[in-house]
């Protein structure tokens, strides 16, 4: 036999943190989708557009660039030379350390792959007037601020390469 505690306990459709989970995972299975479609993952792709931007070449500073650990990005190198679109060469001022760069596959994945996140962007958030999308990166990045996370500006004042009509 069931006990009820309280018949006032909210049910969770009430509460906000269950809906943004279900926006952050229906976004990111859309994403995972396209990716698949081109043959990578999402974290395969920030990898190799980190260094595609000449963040870093190494583990260390991928890890930095990435917020990953270091296990992780090794990790995830090891699979991106296995498709070999990426390549790994001793480090020549450090023996211990090796860098990572590139392949021409790599190269020339990595705008594909570019595009492909920009058009799941303007898909998902499109709809939204440049003020609209605007107001949800503020927000967004109010809620980050008590984790002691910062949005650069310049994110902030991206758009999505166009101004749809204002509401």
């Amino acid at each position: 036999m069931a006990t009820t505690i309280h018949r006032n306990i909210k049910n969770e459709a009430d509460r906000v943190p269950p809906w943004h989970d279900r926006v952050s995972q229906v976004l990111q299975a859309d994403l995972e989708r396209r990716f698949a479609a081109k043959g990578a993952t999402p974290a395969q792709f920030r990898l190799l557009a980190a260094l595609g931007r000449g963040e870093s070449d190494t583990v260390r500073g991928l890890a930095t660039a990435l917020r990953l650990d270091g296990a992780a990005v090794t990790r995830l190198a090891d699979r991106l030379e296995a498709k070999g679109l990426v390549a790994r060469a001793p480090d020549p001022t450090d023996a211990r350390s090796v860098r990572l760069s590139l392949t021409e596959a790599g190269a020339a994945l990595v705008p594909v792959l570019d595009a492909e996140a920009d058009a799941h962007e303007r898909a998902w958030f499109g709809a939204l007037s440049y003020s609209e999308l605007r107001q949800y990166k503020l927000t967004l990045a109010k809620l980050l601020q008590p984790a002691g996370i910062k949005p650069d500006d310049v994110w902030l004042r991206r758009d999505l390469g166009h101004r749809p009509a204002e509401n």
